[in-house]
């Protein structure tokens, strides 16, 4: 069972990775937790399982493993906004990257405006890694000054305690 097609493909366009949430997220959200709570009890009605069983089922140690708890995610998300929210956003990402790859498909080139950022980015990652080598660098040579300083101290001690072995 998979998310809607209904929610899954024009409602999760509107969803941001942003932490503050939109009144138009909550509609949405009441919105998929009807249509999942309709299409759960008819499934239910369809294969011959009472809420009940349903319940227990879902609730057994079986539903809590990773792979049952990726299945159930659609229904999860009906009780948890944040998992709804956060499923929309991969949702909206992963149609985004489609959209893109059909473009370069149809076109065997991304269209400028779809690349103009690229340039930019690369600038900043190259700011980035200079400053984190001048970071390195410096860090590197604290670290060398202090291993130094504690084998200068070392080589001073040395020989208190070779005249205090003595006397």
């Amino acid at each position: 069972w998979s998310l809607p097609q209904n929610v899954s493909s024009s409602p999760s366009s509107v969803f941001d990775d942003e932490e503050e949430s939109k009144l138009s997220y909550t509609e949405i959200y009441q919105e998929y937790q009807a249509l999942v709570e309709r299409l759960l009890e008819d499934y239910l009605k369809e294969v011959g399982i009472n809420e009940e069983k349903f319940q227990e089922a879902f609730s057994s140690p079986l539903a809590k493993t990773h792979t049952s708890q990726a299945i159930l995610q659609t229904v999860l998300a009906a009780e948890d906004f944040r998992l709804f929210k956060k499923m929309m956003v991969q949702k909206n990402i992963e149609m985004q990257l489609q959209a893109i790859r059909i473009i370069k498909e149809r076109n065997g080139v991304l269209p400028e405006c779809l690349t103009e950022g690229s340039d930019v980015f690369s600038e900043i990652e190259q700011e980035e890694m200079k400053i984190l080598r001048e970071v390195l660098r410096k860090s590197k040579e604290e670290y060398e000054l202090e291993q130094e300083r504690k084998r200068t101290e070392e080589v001073s001690i040395l020989p208190l305690y070779v005249s205090c072995g003595e006397g």
